[in-house]
């Protein structure tokens, strides 16, 4: 039983020492389980897809790459870095019989940028000092205290690491010297090294493989500098090359507490990758282990990154859209299927971090940007586009185009027409109705011209407001009006394909066509009963008539006097004498009828009278 727990102890022992998954979302064997550096993180700058990883978000100490974030911070902070400055003693001193050094010297006269060569080629712990106290003096003025100045740099180095998102890191020095509070881990230094390759004279130092400085004052033959990064610079007593040559852009890194470290950036095509390798034991591997280790994981990490085409994945391609301004007539109410154009388009990544994607396109976020798409809209026309995210902050854009035709509704934009004022309540009526007709020419004014007001249109004399109303199918007018009008005006508009609709409106556009309708009923030119008809439209949720109505319909309002003739083809609408003048005039005529009739009696009475007079005469 003993040597049973003894075996699975050691097992368990083994299995601790396995490095973790291999790339962000894989799993698998790991192609480098031989390879012993402890921190790993291998990533594509432009998309952020991590390749390969092995306790990335571990902690670690970076040593002298730390020297990328100072150069970045004063590169930032430093204006002009052809100016020449003068060094003081504190850029000078403080350093240790270890520390790797450009050989600066106190008072010592010498452009930033060269300083710039010497922090990042020899990796000089004095050039990282002379830059961070002339970066923090630019930063804070003049009068910063050159004592303070390194510290106050410090400061910004943090600031831009969580300006970053470098979230697990702490800077507390400006060279990398060793400092426990001085931590970081591969994956915050694999986001440092993407931002620093946006900067190209940094990208231009880094990948120097030599650089002479010009003789200064202090140091007469100048600097001769040499690329501290194998993989770029194969120094003279250099024995063993490993220079390789997709390489453009790294530093260097060693204490004995961060060991040996590396982070360097290589391309090929247009794929560009940054490794981030710390802690190789620099007591027990040699120094130049890193390298072999970089082209090795390079040379992966290019052959298995490739484009993947869109099309080989399940994307959802078709998006519903809602048009605005679309017309009235549109059955589907403005919706409209937009289609995702992806033909030509991939995505960069190592199979294995894509694999699933593959099985999974659900997993891929979706952006759609369409959301002011205005009709009219063709088909084919481009409508917005939709990204597609397989890394955050980097997508595949693809556009949009429509799968339809989306008609737009009219562009016109109604102004109210007032021709009356309207300073009193009408007078009341008589009650008198009257028909309504259809004229070629006008006649009197109060038969002929119409006001619109409240809803209600009528035409009125110098006692009497006759007004339009519909009863029992056919429209009269009345002398005796609604309270609050029941006449409804819906103005004739075109969409863009040319078909007709109708909006109601509350007021008169001069020279516009309305539809007048009055409790479902349109007024029509058709006769019926002596006077016009009424014929039935529907209206839609919208208050929008969308079929069903022809010409005999169309009321054209065209200013007249205090109102508007309201004609349809040219003939007028009229009010004409209806059935309360027919009824005045047809007791006038019977009245004389009678009077004609009684004095026709009253006459043959009397011619009767005389004759039986005449007669009695004659006998006597």
């Amino acid at each position: 039983m003993k040597r049973f727990f003894v075996i699975l102890l050691s097992i368990l022992m083994l299995l601790s020492l396995l490095p973790a998954s291999f790339a962000e979302g894989g799993s698998g064997q790991d192609p480098f389980a031989d390879i012993t550096t402890p921190y790993l993180y291998l990533v594509e700058v432009d998309t952020g897809a991590v390749l390969y990883q092995r306790s990335a978000q571990e902690k670690a100490f970076p040593a002298s790459t730390t020297k990328l974030m100072t150069a970045l911070v004063a590169v930032e902070n430093l204006p002009d870095l052809n100016k020449v400055v003068t060094l003081g003693w504190r850029p000078v001193v403080g350093f240790g019989p270890t520390s790797s050094l450009m050989g600066l010297e106190a008072l010592e006269e010498i452009a930033l940028i060269d300083i710039l060569y010497g922090m990042l080629l020899r990796s000089g712990n004095d050039a990282a000092k002379a830059l961070a106290m002339e970066a923090a003096t630019e930063h804070y003025g003049e009068d910063t205290d050159p004592s303070k100045a390194v510290d106050l740099f410090v400061g910004m180095m943090n600031e831009k690491a969580q300006e970053l998102g470098m979230t697990h890191t702490h800077f507390a020095t400006i060279d990398g010297r060793h400092d426990d509070d001085h931590y970081t881990t591969a994956e915050d230094f694999g986001i440092l090294m993407r931002e620093v390759l946006k900067n190209q004279i940094l990208v231009q130092v880094m990948g120097t493989a030599t650089y002479r400085v010009a003789p200064t004052n202090m140091h007469p033959d100048g600097f001769f500098l040499e690329n501290s990064n194998k993989l770029i610079c194969k120094k003279e007593a250099d024995t063993q090359s490993f220079l390789y040559d997709k390489c453009f852009a790294g530093k260097t890194g060693e204490t004995n507490a961060a060991g040996y470290c590396l982070v360097s950036a290589a391309r090929s095509g247009d794929t560009r990758l940054v490794l981030v390798q710390f802690g190789d034991d620099n007591e027990s591997i040699a120094s130049t282990y890193r390298y072999e280790v970089a082209r090795r994981l390079y040379d992966w990490g290019f052959e298995n990154y490739r484009a993947f085409a869109l099309s080989e994945f399940g994307l959802q391609t078709q998006f519903e859209l809602t048009a605005e301004n679309y017309s009235p007539l549109d059955e589907n109410a403005g919706r409209f299927i937009a289609e995702a154009q992806i033909d030509g388009l991939s995505v960069t990544g190592a199979r294995n971090n894509l694999q699933h994607f593959f099985d999974d396109p659900s997993l891929i976020r979706t952006e759609v940007s369409a959301d002011y798409v205005n009709a009219p809209i063709r088909k084919g026309d481009e409508v917005g586009y939709v990204d597609y995210y397989f890394y955050e902050g980097s997508a595949v854009r693809a556009k949009l185009v429509s799968m339809r035709d989306v008609a737009s509704a009219s562009d016109a934009t109604p102004e109210p027409h007032e021709t009356a004022v309207i300073i009193t309540t009408p007078p009341p009526g008589s009650g008198k109705n009257s028909n309504l007709s259809l004229q070629r020419s006008s006649g009197s004014d109060q038969y002929f011209v119409w006001i619109y007001y409240d809803n209600a249109i009528y035409t009125m004399n110098n006692t009497e407001w006759h007004y339009l109303y519909q009863q029992d199918g056919v429209f009269r007018a009345a002398s005796t009006g609604p309270e609050n009008g029941n006449i409804l005006l819906y103005r004739r508009y075109f969409d863009s394909l040319g078909n007709a609709y109708y909006v109601s409106q509350d007021f008169i556009s001069d020279g516009q066509e309305y539809v007048i309708v009055s409790d479902g009923l349109a007024l029509t030119t058709d006769s019926k009963d002596g006077t016009l008809a009424g014929v039935p439209v529907e209206v839609n949720e919208n208050g929008v008539i969308t079929g069903g109505v022809d010409d005999s319909m169309i009321w054209r309002f065209e200013s007249h006097s205090n109102g508007y003739h309201i004609t349809n083809a040219s003939r007028l609408l009229s009010r004409s004498a209806g059935s309360g003048v027919l009824f005045w005039v047809l007791i006038v005529v019977l009245l004389l009828i009678a009077l004609i009739i009684i004095r026709g009696i009253i006459l043959r009475k009397s011619r009767r009278s005389r004759r039986r007079s005449y007669a009695r005469r004659g006998r006597y």
